[in-house]
């Protein structure tokens, strides 16, 4: 009986804890739609946005996802994808 609930337990435990999990994802930028306007690089929580060789803003490091680049940037010019 003990070790029924144990097992029960620990499915419990471990479903809440795959729940938890937090996904990477890469930001992307189209850029034939930015236009360097700094937005991103402004509001990104993580900083992990600057400007490229080119003048174009880039992504250098995987964020968690949070869509405020996404949503701010005037231009439409970024998409988040789930990091694999």
């Amino acid at each position: 009986m003990k070790t029924q609930f144990m097992k029960a337990a620990s499915l419990a435990l471990q479903n809440k804890i795959n729940k938890l999990k937090l996904r990477a994802f890469k930001a992307v930028t189209d850029l034939s739609k930015c236009k360097s306007c700094g937005t991103c690089i402004k509001i990104c929580p993580l900083k992990i946005r600057e400007f490229g060789l080119d003048g174009k803003a880039v992504t250098v490091g995987l964020c968690f996802g949070c869509n405020i680049r996404t949503r701010k940037c005037p231009n439409n010019a970024i998409d988040l994808y789930v990091y694999h």
